[in-house]
């Protein structure tokens, strides 16, 4: 377990409510095996500033069913210094919700990099942005 790569998000609700309308999507995500969701966080940030935060495992039994057949188990690995970086990245009067999850889609790849001699040297995501950009940089051409 946790030997695949690991990357996380951080999704911002504006309106400072969840309502579980992504739920159906992770869960089609971890149904088809593409990812297996480590830690689900989320955080609360009130109009002052003042922050809660909440991990998945604290969550009333009800809600917490809707997450369950996400994973085998939800870890919490997320450290309190992690949830309040987090939460310094949203602003007053919103909510979000940090997921951390294992990609499995990967192991195969892997494991044919490995037995062809390959080692990985680097990996990133190219941020949103940037894809914009360049996208509109082609298009002026």
């Amino acid at each position: 377990m946790l030997d695949l790569p690991l990357e996380y998000a951080l999704i911002e609700f504006k309106d400072a409510k969840f309502s579980g309308k992504i739920i159906p999507e992770l869960l089609h995500l971890a149904e088809r095996g593409i990812v297996r969701f480590v830690d689900i966080a989320f955080i609360q940030k009130e109009e002052d500033g003042n922050t809660r935060t909440l991990e998945l495992n604290d969550l009333d039994p009800e809600t917490y069913e809707l997450f369950v057949p996400i994973g085998e188990h939800v870890s919490n690995l997320f450290t309190n210094d992690d949830l309040q970086i987090a939460a310094s990245k949203l602003p007053n009067g919103s909510a979000a919700v940090l997921f951390l999850w294992e990609n499995l889609w990967v192991a195969d790849l892997r494991k044919a990099i490995v037995d062809a001699g390959g080692e990985l040297v680097e990996r990133a995501q190219i941020a949103t942005e940037i894809v914009e950009e360049f996208k509109q940089a082609l298009a002026a051409e």
